[in-house]
């Protein structure tokens, strides 16, 4: 487990994300500020050494992702700026690329995806597909569009293509929600989100849909990371609390393979669910089911038992079976993060109350809490339990 004290002394401004590499030996992390910072594990010492740090885009970065290292050392970010970049380490620096702040760092810059900009939507999530699909890329906007892009020429990072485009939002049944609150997630007035120079990087004014503030909703994504049953993609986009997993082919199509019901508990005044915010596809490693953890705005983690169908493919009559089994409500405030471990045995979620929080099933099958570490205080009572 990365220590707190890096987390805290990583950035001078809010960290916005923290991803780990294919080995779990590099960290890199970016924030409000506009950089990247790659970090480095001694295991020798058990600590992390910072040895790159670059100003990466022009408003604060959203989300980060390593490619597989069968690719290479591939870094894809995106961010305010309403672009996707994708970053290389080492190699010949391209004409013009990475800007005066990456002047000296060994990631170069290799393309720039900027679609998001046509609508004036920040790109909010960003995730690389497992390597037996290819050098492809999973891309959300905060105007709800999914991008797919697929790595033309793997020796030339620079050639992309989009494969598929959705809107995810004209996929849901749910009503859309009136405008809500306008505080952000980080506690300043909704206008004024990844403002920068006094320009504003919130939803464009492309985006003529209610209820489509930035600061109410969550854009995440999940892949699944077990190829027998094809390209299946979670996606949570907007205000309305729903998680869809889609299914796509190799001819470009696409289909809803199934939905995670939302309860009807802590619905909004319109009578929507809280956004999710965040939502992660555990590895299976063997299992017969799969496990989808989710977080949202309402301050809840919860835990989803998904089991395909028996003797169909997914793009059969089979239906998925959906359990919710767990949910936790410790947080208290907006679930920012969750992640699993690389069996998809733990589980770790990261609150805006400050709080890290592990969670691990019983024998029994019984989702229960690990322990907790507060990031301003190190490890509080009960953290003691928690194991790397």
């Amino acid at each position: 487990m990365i220590q707190t004290s890096l987390l805290q002394s990583t950035h001078a401004d809010l960290v916005t994300d923290a991803a780990y590499d294919f080995y779990g030996l590099r960290l890199a992390t970016c924030s409000l500020d506009q950089r990247i910072k790659i970090w480095t594990l001694d295991e020798t010492t058990g600590t992390w050494n910072n040895d790159s740090d670059w100003k990466a885009h022009d408003a604060p970065v959203c989300r980060l992702s390593w490619a597989h290292p069968e690719f290479g050392t591939i870094l894809a970010s995106c961010s305010f700026d309403k672009t996707v970049k994708i970053w290389e380490e080492g190699g010949v620096a391209s004409h013009g690329g990475g800007g005066d702040g990456n002047t000296g760092s060994k990631w170069h810059e290799r393309a720039v995806l900027s679609e998001s900009r046509v609508t004036g939507a920040s790109v909010r999530a960003v995730e690389f597909a497992p390597r037996h699909f290819g050098l492809r890329l999973a891309v959300l906007s905060s105007d709800s569009y999914l991008r797919i892009y697929d790595c033309v020429e793997l020796h030339n990072l620079a050639t992309w293509t989009s494969v598929i485009e959705l809107d995810v939002q004209m996929m849901y049944t749910a009503p859309t929600p009136p405008p809500l609150s306008s505080s952000d997630m980080y506690g300043a007035p909704g206008t004024s989100v990844g403002s920068s120079n006094g320009q504003s990087y919130g939803s464009g004014v492309g985006n003529t849909r209610p209820g489509k503030r930035e600061a109410d909703g969550g854009w995440s994504l999940s892949w699944c990371k077990e190829r027998t049953w094809g390209q299946l993609l979670a996606v949570a986009a907007g205000t309305t609390g729903v998680v869809k997993v889609l299914y796509f082919t190799d001819s470009r199509s696409h289909k809803t393979a199934f939905t995670l019901p939302h309860s009807t508990i802590g619905l909004t005044d319109s009578g929507v669910a809280p956004a999710v915010t965040t939502v992660a596809w555990a590895p299976t490693c063997g299992r017969r089911y799969h496990l989808i953890a989710t977080g949202g705005r309402d301050g809840k983690v919860k835990i989803w038992k998904v089991t395909p169908p028996q003797g169909a493919d997914v793009l059969g009559d089979g239906e998925w079976i959906v359990n919710q089994a767990g949910t936790f409500d410790e947080h208290q405030f907006a679930v920012n993060r969750v992640e699993w471990n690389v069996t998809g045995t733990v589980l770790s979620s990261a609150g805006n109350d400050g709080n890290i929080r592990l969670w691990k099933a019983t024998y029994a099958g019984a989702w229960r809490s690990m322990g907790y570490i507060h990031t301003d205080h190190g490890d509080e009572e009960g953290a003691e339990d928690m194991q790397d």
